[in-house]
């Protein structure tokens, strides 16, 4: 180690052998407080300093760039925006990265042997030759790019936190990048309601490049006293110098206490036909029902009452919609693979069609949408999220039914959307549904999500929400004008509008229908009947 430390007072340079030279580089504190409450959040600080030590003619001996990581938790409380403990954990992260710069320098073999040289001749100001005197060669970090996703379930799948309910955070966590991302945590921020057996910081470890690691962490909420709207923050973070993070993932949670649950009307029961008879006869029409809830790949999310819902459109079809029953399929779970989808809607339906046919299609599922183009595909049983070959597109299915000689289709469309995997960190592009409206359109889009986000389900009644409105309405709650006739424009306007209002009362968010084409544009597809009761 060095025999005196000089601070740089005039009268004591020329006593100096060398010089010190820094300064500061990456400086970053991870911290998330997601509002005022009596709490300890924990927080890391990251301090870079990049140092090189020359002789007195100027030749550098040594150089190098280090980081320290100073971590601890800081304090808040309701009553005051001040974070306390902040400044311990900030000169712990400066004492580590001092004492780091030391000990590079006091053991550096460069430095070591112009000492020696100097002592041997007795000379104040000794260098190396060239060769020697080149900054150490040391190993640097290939970079790293770190994603994830993360899905928050909870007990009763209905969108709203109760007391006491099951909570599971599901975390996906790759390195994208060539170099190892190092020691790789997560902070979970929120109200000690709503992360209650939750650790606030949860290792995930190294990660190799293209490794991938899955994290479950499960724990409960909390007592709930008042009904409230509440933040979930992830955040990432890492050791390694050159990692990329992504930015923090945040989770608006609606939380109500059991006990003001409102009291509602009991659901009307849609698995049951309704007792009046359908008039409208569609001898020439073709149903095709799919409903895919689960998925061979473990790692796609399952849908609720997808199978439910198919299996009470294709009746509805049948009974309400006048088809007979041999010109109607369905396809569901492992009966709905791609080829299934293909076989289906490009070989089978061109052989049942002809001018007269109207061609009604119901899916309910899950869907990826395209990062750049906002595209959107369907995932059939065995599809895989980030393989296209493995989807079926909706412009696939669009561009077949307009190569058919029909006379119109209806297509309705309750599809969870989620991104393509590894895109979260580039942004979300808006799915692409917008056509124009020509007044010559033969296909009538009922889209039950617009936006990229999970469905809502409707528990009491055993459907998804669309799905659940889609079934009243055809059952004759969307017989707007009361004459009788359900016809398609009615029957989208009135799922439209109940499922918004509903996911806004009783989840708190939207989920926001869309029809296609919209009213007031002239299209005569919007006119066709769907159910007839007199």
């Amino acid at each position: 180690m060095f025999e005196k430390v000089l601070t740089g007072e005039p009268a004591s340079i020329s006593e100096a052998h060398g010089s010190v030279d820094t300064a500061l580089g990456l400086s970053q504190v991870d911290l998330a407080i997601p509002r005022k409450v009596n709490k300890r959040y924990p927080v890391t600080i990251t301090l870079g300093l990049d140092f090189a030590y020359r002789a007195l003619d100027g030749a550098v001996l040594y150089s190098k760039k280090i980081q320290s990581v100073g971590r601890g938790e800081v304090e808040v409380t309701d009553v005051s925006c001040e974070v306390k403990g902040l400044e311990a954990i900030a000169y712990e992260a400066m004492d580590l990265v001092t004492d780091g710069m030391a000990l590079q320098l006091g053991t550096s073999s460069n430095i070591q042997a112009a000492a020696h040289a100097r002592k041997a001749d007795g000379s104040q100001a000794v260098s190396l030759p060239s060769s020697a005197a080149a900054p150490v060669s040391t190993p640097v970090d290939q970079p790293s790019t770190v994603i994830f996703r993360a899905i928050v379930r909870h007990e009763n799948h209905d969108q709203v936190f109760h007391s006491g309910e099951a909570v599971a955070i599901e975390i996906e966590v790759k390195n994208e990048g060539p170099g190892i991302a190092r020691a790789v945590e997560l902070l979970v921020a929120a109200t000690p309601i709503l992360t209650k057996q939750i650790p606030g910081v949860v290792s995930i470890g190294d990660l190799q490049p293209g490794e991938v690691k899955h994290v479950t962490l499960d724990g409960k909420v909390g007592t709930i006293h008042a009904a409230a709207q509440e933040e979930l923050t992830l955040i990432l973070r890492a050791k390694s110098p050159l990692v990329q993070l992504p930015s923090a993932k945040r989770f608006l949670v609606v939380m109500k206490p059991a006990s003001t649950a409102e009291a509602a009307p009991p659901p009307v029961d849609v698995d049951r036909l309704p007792k009046r008879p359908s008039l409208l006869k569609q001898p020439k029409a073709i149903g095709i029902v799919v409903g895919v809830g689960q998925f061979r790949e473990s790692g796609i999310p399952s849908v609720k009452f997808a199978a439910q819902d198919a299996e009470a459109m294709a009746s509805y079809l049948k009974s309400i919609g006048g088809i007979p029953p041999e010109r109607v399929r369905i396809l569901l779970d492992s009966h709905a693979l791609k080829h299934d989808l293909a076989e289906v809607l490009e070989e089978w339906l061109p052989q049942q069609v002809d001018s007269t046919t109207v061609v009604y299609i119901s899916v309910t599922g899950r869907g990826i949408v395209e990062p750049t183009t906002g595209a959107v595909s369907m995932i059939p049983f065995d599809g895989m999220a980030t393989s296209r070959v493995r989807l079926y597109s909706l412009r696939r299915l669009q561009e077949s039914l307009a190569a058919l000689p029909i006379q119109r289709a209806v297509v309705m469309l309750d599809l969870s959307l989620e991104p393509v995997p590894g895109t979260e960190a580039k942004g979300t592009i808006a799915p692409l549904w917008e056509q124009a409206g020509s007044g010559q359109e033969k296909i009538m889009w009922m889209i039950g999500n617009r936006a990229v986000q999970d469905t809502h389900t409707y528990d009491p009644g055993r459907h998804g929400l669309f799905t659940y409105q889609l079934l009243r309405g055809l059952g004759g709650a969307a017989d707007l004008d009361k004459n009788g006739t359900i016809l398609t424009g009615e029957l989208c306007a009135y799922t439209k509008g109940q499922v918004s209002k509903m996911a806004r009362e009783q989840h708190g968010n939207e989920q926001e229908p869309l029809c296609l084409p919209g009213p007031g544009q002239g299209s005569i597809v919007r006119l066709q009947p769907v159910a007839r009761f007199k």
